[in-house]
């Protein structure tokens, strides 16, 4: 395989020596699944050569390379060499690479119990397993949790025997400084099932969920941000469909404006997921949930136009991939958001909230004027409570009119 790369003898003869060397072969062949061009593949070859070469002169078997070992490489290159972190990321893929074919051994795992990554650790595998949340969302809740324990125990270990009542009130008051009511919210969220996960395993002795303050919830307060018909229409056109990117992108936009579907839905919709026969598509929603939805024409259109010039990768088998090697699977709902507010920039459109809910509450916000019940919209969104749907009644300007008290004493 690397003879392709470097098809002039006297250019193999670096990618020869080393501890690397009977391995580059592979690590091309993985190069050219995910995409890079063959100038890109030669570069990442021959940077991998060049760490081959250093640990043969540091005296350093293929076993010893690690992280470690790596940065160290990467700093005595940079003495000669501009500072590329392009260069970091190819080495990351070369180590996740050669761990994944078992020629070096999986990184060391901190053995205290009780050291915050170990401890995060279960806290992830609490979270998928007993409670059943998707990845985009065990994300979310990782994040919180690793700025609260690094808020408590700097030096890494948790010793969490010596967590207080205060500490998450003390945690709050200083996240409330830098984040919004939302942000808070969710992190007293995050802290009270972690402290319900600490109490359930047995790792602390009081019900510390009880102490987590709460945050004022004023989520009716606020009417829901959403893009109109014209604007959803400026963001579709916004799209150019003559290249692979912007037929993808208009795919995506289309799915969340026709159907309502969250952004990590989205990201996550898998080749399978799609019934061209019976014109439908399955959604893997909160919780596990997995809903059929009807497939409509043009939004199916869309899709297939899409799929037809997509890259074909092996290795994924999600509708949506990057556009740029490596290609990859969408990572999560943050890559969809990004791709809406690209979208938002190419078509001038500056709403407050710039996220992907824009779509979904938009389409909400039209069946709502159409006639549709509350009722029927949280079946088209997918709502598992009427509460989640009942914003949207403050939008229903006929029928709060209806309700509207007169004014004491006659309008003026």
């Amino acid at each position: 395989m690397i003879e392709f790369f470097c098809p002039q003898p006297q250019d193999l003869v670096p990618l020869r020596s080393g501890p690397l060397a009977p391995h580059l072969d592979g690590f091309a062949t993985l190069l050219v699944r995910q995409g890079y061009s063959r100038h890109r593949c030669r570069s990442k070859l021959h940077l991998a050569a060049n760490l081959s070469q250093w640990l043969a002169d540091q005296g350093l078997g293929l076993e010893q390379l690690d992280e470690r070992q790596s940065a160290a490489f990467l700093e005595a290159r940079w003495r000669t060499y501009s500072r590329d972190g392009g260069e970091s990321c190819t080495l990351t893929l070369l180590l996740q690479h050669l761990r994944q074919t078992g020629l070096i051994p999986l990184p060391r795992v901190p053995c205290a119990r009780n050291s915050v990554d170990r401890l995060v650790g279960d806290y992830e595998q609490f979270l998928l397993q007993q409670r059943g949340l998707l990845r985009g969302s065990v994300s979310v809740y990782l994040g919180v949790l690793r700025r609260f324990l690094k808020h408590r125990f700097s030096d890494g270990q948790a010793r969490l025997r010596q967590l207080r009542a205060g500490d998450a009130a003390d945690f709050i008051l200083q996240a409330s400084a830098r984040y919004g009511r939302r942000s808070l919210q969710s992190a007293t969220k995050v802290l009270r099932s972690f402290f319900g996960f600490l109490l359930q395993e047995g790792r602390i002795r009081r019900p510390l969920a009880n102490a987590v303050p709460k945050v004022a919830a004023r989520g009716l307060a606020e009417l829901p941000k959403s893009l109109d018909v014209v604007q959803v229409r400026r963001l579709l056109r916004s799209c150019d469909q003559r290249r692979r990117t912007g037929r993808r992108d208009y795919a995506v936009l289309l799915l969340l404006a026709r159907l309502g579907l969250r952004a990590g839905e989205v990201a996550q919709l898998r080749l399978e997921d799609l019934d061209w026969g019976a014109g439908e598509v399955s959604v893997r929603g909160k919780g596990g949930r997995v809903d059929r939805l009807p497939l409509p024409h043009d939004v199916g259109r869309a899709i297939a136009h899409y799929l037809k010039t997509r890259r074909s990768i092996e290795s994924s088998r999600q509708v949506f991939l990057r556009c740029k090697a490596p290609y990859q699977g969408f990572a999560g709902s943050g890559s969809v958001a990004g791709l809406v507010r690209r979208a938002l920039v190419r078509a001038q459109l500056d709403p407050p909230h710039k996220g992907a809910h824009l779509l979904r509450h938009g389409l909400a916000i039209r069946m709502l004027r159409g006639g549709a019940s509350l009722a029927q919209i949280g079946q088209v969104l997918r709502h598992q409570g009427a509460q989640s749907t009942q914003i949207y009644a403050k939008v229903d300007l006929k029928v709060l009119r209806r309700l509207a008290q007169p004014w004491p004493g006659g309008a003026r």
